[in-house]
């Protein structure tokens, strides 16, 4: 009996054991798992983590800060009108990220301020009295930047057109 008693603790210990293991291979993989993933989310909220391009330089170390360059005048154009005579009063700024575009745009200003001039003398009083109407030119004169630097300077460059003054009578 004794000799029995022996085999069945033995045959006790033998089945509690297989069972201790991957419960404590499960717990282990679930602290390290929740380690790894309270790491990295503390590395992300301290910005040590980021999106990062195929080259490896981060996302936001590629984006320059914008530069504006003001055209020195305002810009005056009569305008058609049936019956009376338009004039029309524009500031513009202009919005790049390319340092080397600046003194491509003040060495060809006298280009840029007659094209843009040349854009806005065919509008009419009717069609830039809506906000549709002046987004329409806004969109058509930066356009026209574009195409002098691409002319100029080999890439479009300017970003966006402001209006910093928009005077119609």
């Amino acid at each position: 009996m004794a000799i029995d008693r022996a085999v069945d603790i033995d045959e006790e210990v033998a089945s509690e054991s297989p069972h201790k293991k991957p419960r404590r291979l499960w717990l282990w993989s679930l602290v390290l798992l929740m380690l790894g993933g309270g790491a990295a989310g503390a590395g992300w909220y301290l910005g040590l983590l980021g999106p990062v391009s195929a080259d490896g330089v981060a996302a936001e170390e590629r984006v320059r800060p914008p530069i504006y360059f003001t055209l020195d005048d305002n810009l005056v154009v009569n305008f058609q009108s049936p019956g009376r005579a338009r004039y029309l009063q524009v500031g513009i700024e202009l919005m790049t990220r390319d340092e080397s575009a600046i003194p491509v745009l003040k060495r060809h200003a006298a280009v840029v301020r007659n094209n843009l001039i040349m854009l806005m003398s065919d509008q009419t009083f009717e069609g830039l009295s809506s906000r549709e109407g002046k987004e329409t030119l806004q969109q058509a004169a930066l356009e026209e930047v574009q195409r002098v630097l691409v002319e100029f300077h080999g890439a479009p460059a300017v970003e966006s057109l402001y209006f910093t003054g928009f005077l119609m009578q």
